[in-house]
Parts: C-alpha cells; sequence; structure tokens
C-alpha cells in the first residue's frame, strides 16, 4: 500500500483543529488539559478519543503515520512505538521465538541490555557471537558475516540472528552480507539500528543503511522526533504474520500511547519529506569537525573503515575530558570512558554549534598536559552458557548477592553490564571463569548490577 506524500503535520493539524472547538473532556488524562495544574507542553495531551486512531490497532491517522514510515525508509511494514527502541527489541524476539518453537537464536555479545531481557523472557536458548576485537580500540567492532555462516552451518536449529549496527561508537557490519546468510540457512535477522535512524533516508554522506528482516530505529537518537519514540520496519521477505507481531506489540507496548509523542513523529515525517535541505546544516557541521578534529596533538579522533558519521569519538582520557568540556564550556557529551569520548551529533545540529565544540576540543588540547592512555584490551571471552537466561535469572532473585572475587566457577544469576550504553558484562546462565573477572575489572566505564550502581557484588548460582 503506498501512500500520498507526507509532507504535512497530519496529526498535530488534526490536533489543532480539534482543541480549537474548545472541547469538554469527560474523559482521561485527569489534567483535563488545564495549564493551571500541568505544563503548557502537554497543553495538546489527549486519550485515544473518536477521529484520533488506536495505536494498537491503527486504520487512520497513526496508520498513515506507519505507511509513512515505511515508505521513508523503503520497507513493507513499520510499527510505532512509543516505548523506545525496547519495545520492539522485546517485540521482534517475541515474535520470532513464537514463530519458531524450539529454536535457537545467535546473538551478538555486544546488544543491549533490550535484547538479553527479551531471551530471559521467551527463554530462547541463545547461542553467542562475538564481535570483532581490534586489540588498540577499546570497543567492539563489527560482526563478521563469514563467522555468522560458520555458525549457522554448524546450527541448524538456529532460526534468529540478532546484532547491533551500528553500534554506540557508530561501527557498521555488512548487514546485507549477514542477511543473504541468515536467508540461506532459513533464519530471522534483527538488526538493532537504534543508532541508524538517519541512515537510508537517500543521503549517503552518513554511511550505509542497515538492512534485516526487521530493523528497529531510534526516532530520537538522531532525528527530531522526541525521546521514546522508535519504529520497527519488517521486510515484505518475513515470514511471520502480522497478527502475531501486533500480539507483542500489544504485551510490550504501553496501552495508553502517548499522543504528545505521536505528534512528535508524524511532525518528524512531514520534515524530512518537505524540507529537501533539511540535514545539510548538520552535514556541513559534521564534515567541518571532522576535517578539525584530524589535527588533534594529544587526543585522537577515531573513525572505522566502516562507520556513520554522527558520533564523534575521540580517544584519550575521556573521564577528564568530559570534565573539562563541561567546566570550562558548558558542553556535555553523549559518554565519557577512561579510553574515550563519545560526542553524538544529530539533525538539531549545525556548523556553529559543532564550531563550539571544535573550538572547545582544540583550547583543551593545546594545554598539553593531556597523554593518550595506553590502550590495554581485555577480550570479552566466550562465554560458556550453563543454563538459559531465564531460569538462571529466576533461580537468582532469592539469593543474596556475594563478592564477585569468590565467584570463580559458579553459574551468574544476574547481569552486570556497562552504562551506558547498556552492552552486558555477565549475563544470568554464564559461566564465571577466571577469564571473565579480568574482562569485568578491566572495564573502562561505570557498570551497574541491575538498576544499581555496581558495588563489587553479584547474585551466582552455586
Amino acid at each position: 500500500m503506498r501512500l500520498m506524500n507526507y509532507s504535512n503535520d497530519r496529526l498535530g493539524a488534526a490536533l489543532k483543529m480539534y482543541l480549537g472547538t474548545d472541547p469538554l473532556p469527560m474523559h482521561m488524562p485527569g489534567h483535563k488539559r488545564n495549564t493551571d495544574v500541568i505544563s503548557k507542553a502537554f497543553s495538546e495531551d489527549i486519550t485515544e478519543i473518536s477521529g484520533f486512531d488506536n495505536l494498537h490497532a491503527p486504520t487512520g491517522l497513526l496508520r498513515d503515520m506507519e505507511i509513512a514510515l515505511a515508505e521513508l525508509w523503503d520497507y513493507d511494514k513499520a510499527y510505532i512505538s512509543v516505548g523506545g527502541a525496547t519495545a520492539m527489541l522485546l517485540t521482534a524476539i517475541a515474535a520470532v521465538s513464537a514463530a519458531n518453537p524450539g529454536g535457537h537464536a545467535l546473538v551478538a555479545m555486544n546488544c543491549h541490555l533490550a535484547v538479553w531481557h527479551a531471551f530471559e523472557l521467551t527463554k530462547t536458548p541463545v547461542v553467542p557471537l562475538m564481535p570483532v576485537q581490534d586489540p588498540a580500540l577499546p570497543f567492539a567492532g563489527n560482526i563478521s558475516a563469514y563467522e555468522v555462516e560458520r555458525i549457522l552451518m554448524r546450527n541448524p536449529q538456529i532460526k534468529m540472528v540478532v546484532i547491533t549496527s551500528p553500534t554506540y561508537e557508530g561501527v557498521q557490519s555488512d548487514c546485507k552480507a549477514i542477511a543473504e546468510v541468515a536467508r540461506r540457512y532459513d533464519a530471522v535477522l534483527i538488526t538493532d539500528c537504534a543508532h541508524g535512524a538517519h541512515l537510508g533516508l537517500g543521503d549517503s554522506f552518513w554511511g550505509d543503511d542497515q538492512t534485516g528482516d526487521i530493523v528497529i530505529k531510534s526516532l530520537h537518537k538522531t532525528l527530531n522526533a522526541p525521546t521514546q519514540t522508535a519504529v520497527m520496519l519488517t521486510s515484505e521477505d518475513l515470514n511471520i504474520k502480522e497478527d502475531l507481531i501486533r500480539h507483542y506489540i500489544d504485551i510490550f507496548e504501553t496501552s495508553s500511547p502517548s499522543y504528545v509523542l505521536l505528534k512528535g513523529v508524524s511532525r518528524m515525517i512531514a520534515d524530512i519529506n518537505s524540507q529537501k535541505d533539511l540535514f545539510e546544516p548538520w552535514k556541513r557541521g559534521v564534515a567541518y569537525a571532522e576535517t578539525e578534529l584530524n589535527s588533534l596533538k594529544h587526543f585522537r579522533f577515531w573513525r572505522a573503515p566502516i562507520c556513520e558519521r554522527s558520533k564523534l569519538v575521540i580517544l584519550g582520557d575521556g573521564i577528564r575530558l568530559a570534565e573539562q568540556l563541561r567546566a570550562d564550556f558548558n558542553i556535555e557529551v553523549e559518554a565519557a570512558f577512561t579510553t574515550h569520548i563519545i560526542a553524538m551529533t544529530g539533525v538539531g545540529d549545525n556548523e556553529e554549534s559543532l564550531a563550539r565544540f571544535v573550538t572547545a576540543m582544540k583550547k583543551t588540547d593545546e594545554l598539553g598536559d593531556y597523554d593518550l592512555p595506553e590502550i590495554k584490551v581485555t577480550p570479552r571471552p566466550r562465554p560458556h552458557l550453563i543454563e538459559d537466561l531465564g531460569t538462571a535469572a529466576a533461580r537468582a532473585l532469592t539469593l543474596e548477592p556475594s563478592a564477585l572475587e569468590e565467584s570463580c566457577g559458579k553459574i551468574s544469576g544476574e547481569y552486570l553490564f556497562c552504562y551506558p550504553p547498556g552492552v552486558p558484562l555477565l549475563i544470568p546462565g554464564e559461566l564465571i571463569t577466571s577469564e571473565t573477572l579480568d574482562y569485568i575489572n578491566s572495564a573502562a566505564a561505570v557498570i551497574k548490577r541491575g538498576s544499581d550502581v555496581y558495588d563489587g557484588t553479584l547474585r551466582v548460582l552455586p
């Protein structure tokens, strides 16, 4: 089904027209749009009233938005999320698992915590997939299509492959080659493209779009949609009924979707369709920053051979650098580690904003008292999964945490993960080895245990 060009904010226009009639809201939400009791930012907050469709069974305004989103990225179908990419990762994995009972999943070990939560819930057996690791870099590299085929060839039970591309640092994998491999072995490729919403919109400046049978993009990370919005795109080759996908959206998506967020998605679609030069100021700013940052002497601007260009990754003492950028220049970076920072750009950036960042970096670099740290990477060991995630996590909930250094030879009952971005160092059901402990102790990031900052303890199974 094709849609006429979505170049006007249709949901926004409908809201303006409806609210212009000054209706008496004898329905939720309880603030009744009364700005005496609520911020003006929520003066257009409505519920699923007549004429405004239902995100769980869209047939009108919201269905038009889904069709327009599918057209933007040239996919067969699109599903909107106001629960972020998290809700759609849970949905995709649950739907594929349900469609392939008894099937296993090949999962990249640098996938986001939401992916692992999905396998915890579905109890789908997981086969680890290790990213390429460059010993000179403190973060994971790409996923090899060769490695995917090598594993699929030996494991006919694998019916699902889950990867992240681009990564938090912008590293891209050859998703086209991986998709072709997965198809040959009758496996569904789910690509977490949360950090690549800007890819695939007809502009090769940023890098190649990331394909898959199911692709999930966070609309807020680089585009001009509100935080918590995302889209799941599916290809016509996906042999899973829409009813099954909608069923799991019903489970993982809120039953009261925010029209404030949905209006933001409508505006984003309209802007992309109507403003052909929407990305031009952003592109010029990024191109300028890349050129200027290459001249740093005490830091190193890093770009992978295959990457997308919205992230500016600077190698150096990231913790100290981030503190100085905040204190001296009022600049807040996306993430800071002992080995690097990530400065994330987006459609709201331009030459002026990125010139300010470049100036701050150059002035800091001129101080001359920063040295590039010697990067000693302890690779993540290939995990030995003794129990499925769900069983191990459930068994551990009643146990008290104990000191991590006493856990060698035992089975983890919970997650340790780097935050940001939420990539596990250890997952429930994984055997803890001396190599595992070395890897955790070498982590150059804030470590969390569940919702708490890591305190050196962990729930383990005997």
